[in-house]
Formats: C-alpha cells, sequence, structure tokens
C-alpha cells in the first residue's frame, strides 16, 4: 500500500512538471516559429527512475513519460535533445546526418524498463535525419515516437528539427512523409541520340500558360523523379509562383535509366563530368524544349540545378556550355570527385559567364564512404574549395552551408532560397 502511494505521488509530480514545462513553452515561445522546447521533461523523469524503489515501478514510470509526453524527441533547450526509444530490444543505436552514416551512437538502457536514450548536442538551428539501429543484423528503421519523416530512394527517414529551424509551410503536407505527386507534369520520352538509350523527361507549365502567348525562363534538374517524389519541387515552384514569390518558370525534369539500381547505365555513368551527357543535354534536350515550349531561349534565363553527383554535372554542365546554361545550382554537390578535377578546371580556365550558387550541408564529411574514394568523401570541405577558386577567378556566386547533412529533406528546403534568388519577384527578394 505504501509503494502505490508514494508510485502516485510520483506520477503526480512527474504530471505535474509536464504541465508547468507546457505552460512554459505556450509562454516562451511560438509554435510559429520554433519548434517545441520540452525544457527538463527528461531530466526530472530520470531523477526520479533512478530513487524508484523496484523494477516494476521504474517500469510504470517509463511507461508514463511515453504516454504523457506526445512530442518527441524531447527538446530540452536551444541545442540539447533527448532521442528515446521503449522496445524489447538487446541494443538500439543512431544511425544518421550526426555520423555522418557512418558512426553510431549507441542509445542507453535505463536499467529495470524497456526505454532507451540519447542525449545530444547540435547547433540550434540544425535538421537531422536519422534511423535506429535495432542489434548488428537488423535493418534500421525509422523512429517510432517521432511523427516527422522524410522520403529518399531507400524509403521514410526519421527527421529531427532543433528549435531555430523553420519548417516551410510548403512541406506541411508532406512533414509526416508523404512523395510528390505527377499532377502538375507531363511526361515524354527523349529517344536515344547522341547517348544509346532514352531518358524520361517530365515537364512542368506554370498556371497560365495555356492561356497566354508569354515565354518564360527554363530550369532544368537532374536526378528528376527523385526532385519530383522526394523534393516535391513541381508543388513548390507552383506554389512559389502562385504566392508571387517568384515569376513563372517552366521546369523540366530529366530521369537517369536504371534509376536506384546499379545497371548500368545510369547517374552515376552520366554525371561523372560525361561530356557526351553535357552535349545530350545542351544540344538536344535543351533544343527539344525549346520546339515544344514558349521558353526563353537565352542561356541567362536558363537555370541547371542537381544534388550530389548531379550538382557536380550541374556547375560541369555551365562551365563547358555558358552559351546555353547561364545559371547554375548545386546542392552538395560532389565537387571533390576525381581529387577535384572540375575545381582545377574552374581554377585553370578564364572566368566564364555563368551565375552559380552552391549550398551545402556541415554533416557531410564522409558521403558514400560504403563506395567513393575515402580522400573524395568529405562534401564540406570539397564545396569549401570549390567556393575558394570561384572567389579568386571572381565569379558571381552565392554560397551557403547549413547544419543539415547529404539529404533531400536539405536539398528540397533550400531550392526555394536559390529559386527566390535567380527569379524571384520583388517580393520575393524581400522575403
Amino acid at each position: 500500500m505504501l509503494r502505490r502511494k508514494e508510485l502516485f505521488r510520483r506520477s503526480k509530480k512527474l504530471n505535474a512538471i509536464i504541465i508547468i514545462s507546457a505552460i512554459v513553452i505556450l509562454n516562451s515561445c511560438s509554435m510559429k516559429t520554433k519548434n517545441e522546447i520540452s525544457n527538463n521533461i527528461f531530466k526530472d523523469f530520470y531523477e526520479q527512475i533512478l530513487s524508484a524503489n523496484d523494477l516494476r515501478e521504474k517500469q510504470k514510470l517509463a511507461d508514463s513519460l511515453i504516454s504523457i509526453e506526445k512530442t518527441f524527441p524531447l527538446v530540452e533547450d536551444d541545442t540539447t535533445v533527448v532521442l528515446i526509444y521503449q522496445g524489447d530490444a538487446d541494443s538500439v543505436a543512431v544511425l544518421g546526418d550526426m555520423g555522418n552514416w557512418v558512426d553510431k551512437f549507441p542509445m542507453n538502457k535505463i536499467e529495470g524498463t524497456n526505454l532507451f536514450y540519447l542525449r545530444q548536442n547540435y547547433p540550434s538551428d540544425a535538421r537531422l535525419e536519422y534511423w535506429l539501429q535495432f542489434g548488428k543484423e537488423e535493418l534500421p528503421a525509422t523512429d517510432p515516437l517521432n511523427p516527422y519523416k522524410t522520403l529518399n530512394g531507400f524509403g521514410e527517414i526519421s527527421e529531427l528539427a532543433m528549435p531555430d529551424y523553420f519548417r516551410h509551410q510548403f512541406f506541411d503536407d508532406y512533414k509526416f512523409g508523404k512523395k510528390g505527386e505527377l499532377d502538375l507534369v507531363n511526361k515524354f520520352l527523349l529517344p536515344e541520340g547522341i547517348l544509346p538509350y532514352e531518358h524520361d523527361v517530365h515537364v512542368y507549365l506554370p498556371p497560365d500558360y495555356s492561356s497566354g502567348n508569354e515565354n518564360y525562363p527554363a530550369v532544368y534538374f537532374q536526378d528528376g523523379i527523385d526532385y519530383i517524389e522526394f523534393a516535391q519541387t513541381p508543388f513548390v515552384i507552383n506554389n512559389l509562383i502562385k504566392d508571387n514569390l517568384i515569376e513563372p518558370v517552366i521546369a523540366v525534369f530529366v530521369t537517369s535509366p536504371n534509376r536506384h539500381i546499379p545497371e548500368e547505365p545510369n547517374r552515376m555513368t552520366e554525371y561523372g563530368m560525361n561530356d557526351n551527357y553535357v552535349k545530350f543535354f545542351t544540344d538536344e534536350l535543351v533544343p527539344w524544349v525549346d520546339s515544344k515550349f514558349r521558353t526563353i531561349k537565352n542561356s541567362q534565363s536558363r537555370l541547371v540545378v542537381g544534388d550530389s553527383f548531379g550538382g557536380l554535372i550541374s556547375t560541369y554542365i555551365a562551365f563547358s556550355r555558358p552559351d546555353v546554361f547561364g545559371l547554375a545550382y548545386s546542392q552538395s554537390g560532389y565537387h571533390s570527385f576525381q581529387k577535384d578535377r572540375l575545381i582545377k578546371k574552374i581554377s585553370e580556365a578564364e572566368q566564364k559567364n555563368v551565375r552559380l550558387y552552391v549550398d551545402t550541408g556541415i554533416y557531410e564529411r564522409k558521403v558514400g564512404a560504403a563506395f567513393l574514394p575515402k580522400e573524395e568523401g568529405d562534401f564540406l570541405l570539397g564545396n569549401r574549395r570549390l567556393k575558394d577558386i570561384l572567389e579568386k577567378k571572381n565569379y558571381d556566386f552565392v554560397y551557403k552551408e547549413y547544419n543539415e547533412g547529404h539529404t533531400w529533406g536539405n536539398w528540397r528546403r533550400h531550392l526555394i532560397d536559390a529559386l527566390i534568388h535567380f527569379f524571384g519577384t520583388n517580393k520575393g527578394l524581400n522575403n
């Protein structure tokens, strides 16, 4: 009877702490501007569970934390977060951006319970993606307590956003993991030519295209279907235009063959500074688009965009053919490819008439560790070396680094900034 009274008293104390913390949150920060801060909920819970008298009491307290506190992970302050897992597992580890998808962080099990936790510190505006790894043999999985997810070619990934990271309203319908739809694009098949195989091409047309005779700038995307499904790009562009943040544009999404499988040809054979791919892109794809749609036919109205390996080839296309593409955007570009081959070419050549936008994540130090040369996997430093050369050569460019990783969640959010930079209206440029 005494134990029951003590457990009830402690449970009431835990509830009171949670209620007080919630009041502090409501009074100190707006959900419109910051992700939720849970303050000392876990710290107080942990002190209670350590002082619990028996294993049954510990487990009840653990169950109480999970059932009462609805927001996970628990963000204690601007830079401290606690990831929590409850379940029957021998061991749990966190695998994600925080360890560059190479280093795993074992979670601590609270003795006498089925609760695991990991407390870590990250920058206040960091946004990190991660999986939970159960043992050595099982495949990693999303965090069942965290509803926020993004997508990539492997499926769903859990998303951790620190308090000063702002989730853009455009992705409200996608924040729990949802593919972008194909309803805003039309599909075409580009026949073989310079490259001896076909390409799927999806084209987005701005809202008033069919009712007017205006010509439009064109934005070309590598990894086309990925930009549609994982970055929801047609939806984003459509909303940017409707909100008068950018001028209307046509978007062209080009997908390499053998998507997400190792057979050749594929994105790696195309994007590795392949001059035949550059010819395909500039001498076949662009004329085909210009002949079918009302584009503005000059280089300063064409932007080429790509992520990772696609970022490398996008920079290379603009550098090789500035007469066709005067604008390029590289997202986490693989510029360390073949020991900085492109960076060296840019350094040795005369300045080209191109405007560049380059960004990368702080947590991109060991990209492709399973298959890329070790000395080329540090994309952060590779992009910094590109920045240094662009500065030295007096290029017109923007360079940004974010407290994020090598992920579609990173690229879809910052694509908005680049599109506004290149095509922003007065309203867009002031946002």
